[in-house]
Formats: structure tokens, sequence, C-alpha cells
């Protein structure tokens, strides 16, 4: 039996699930992004920014959310906008279930070859988006949070190829742009 291991979801990102219902005539361009998650350490924290940011950056611009995105130090015109993210929860575990060990005894390994829960993967993120304009007024807001728990067995594809966190991630990002960039076309 396996201990438990916890980690900070980093992505991948990924592509939208879906093209953008409303594309903005303005530029848009990505701050760096803020990781305001409890218990990183700072060096942790600059890498996952770092990383967020550029990845970010690519998933706006796929989606086409914008007309077009610009990157630092380009000057933002009267009409773009800035969009700041700050991701306040990042956590991933995996954890055996708590069900595995007796089950798998119990039945002499039966458990876990008819596909029985071994690990239980949980994921909190959360992250907020403000966009602004190059004057800093904010124009749309967004907050939002994935919380998910699901089993996992030997047969299913997570035992294999644990996505740790990216698909909830990128759910995450796709509302808080959904949500803001609705807000942002009725100004």
């Amino acid at each position: 039996m396996t201990g438990c291991i916890s980690y900070n979801v980093t992505g991948p990102v990924g592509t939208p699930p879906h093209p953008a219902t409303i594309t903005s005539p303005r530029t848009a361009q990505i701050a760096d992004v803020v990781v305001s998650a409890p218990g990183i350490d700072e060096a942790t924290r600059t890498t996952i920014s770092r990383s967020l940011t550029s990845q970010l950056g690519q998933y706006v611009e796929k989606g086409g959310y914008f007309k077009a995105i610009s990157e630092y130090p380009t000057r933002l015109d009267e009409q773009d906008v800035l969009l700041k993210f700050d991701m306040t929860s990042l956590k991933g575990r995996r954890a055996p279930h708590p069900g595995y060990f007796p089950g798998a005894l119990l039945t002499l390994t039966l458990w876990i070859w008819v596909n029985g829960p071994i690990y239980v993967d949980s994921f909190d993120v959360a992250g907020d988006l403000v966009i602004v304009d190059r004057n800093g007024t904010e124009l749309a807001r967004a907050k939002d949070q994935v919380k998910l728990e699901r089993n996992v067995g030997l047969y299913g594809r997570e035992y294999w190829a644990p996505t740790m966190g990216s698909k909830q991630l990128n759910q995450l990002v796709t509302e808080l742009m959904d949500t803001a960039t609705v807000q942002l076309a009725k100004r």
C-alpha cells in the first residue's frame, strides 16, 4: 500500500474546450500570474507564475477571446486591456482509498481485478481574474473554484496516466475567462 502525495497543480492548462462566445475587439495583455496559494515557497511560487503566465497567454490566444494578444513591454493603447490572474488554490492530492486495503484483503485481491477503487484523487483549484484598462480601472472581475474528488481503479485511465489536475485547471481558467469576457462585452 502506498502513502498519499500532495502536490501543486501547475498544468498544463491546455487548449480551451470551446471557442470564445464573444470575441472582444480589444487587444489583451497577460500580466504575470500571481500565485497567492498558501503553503508554497517563494522559489516555487515564481516558477509556477512564469509557467502559468506563458500557458495562459497561449490559452487566451487560442480561445479567440480578444482580437489580438500583446506581450510586455508593448504599451497598451486606449482600448487595450490587461488580464490579471491570481491563483488562490492549487491543491492536488492522491491518497489510498479507505476501502482498498480491507477490500483487497477480504476478497483475496479480487477487489483490485474488478476495478475496485485503489486511490482517491482530490483537487481544489481556485482563482480570480480581473480585467483592467491601461489606467488600472477595473472593467470586469471573475472568481471561481473547482473542487473534485474521484476514485481511481486499476483499469481507469487516471491510474496509469494521471492528469495531476490539468483538467481542473483548464476548467477553472475557462470559467474565469467566460465570466469576465461576458462582463467586459457589456461595458
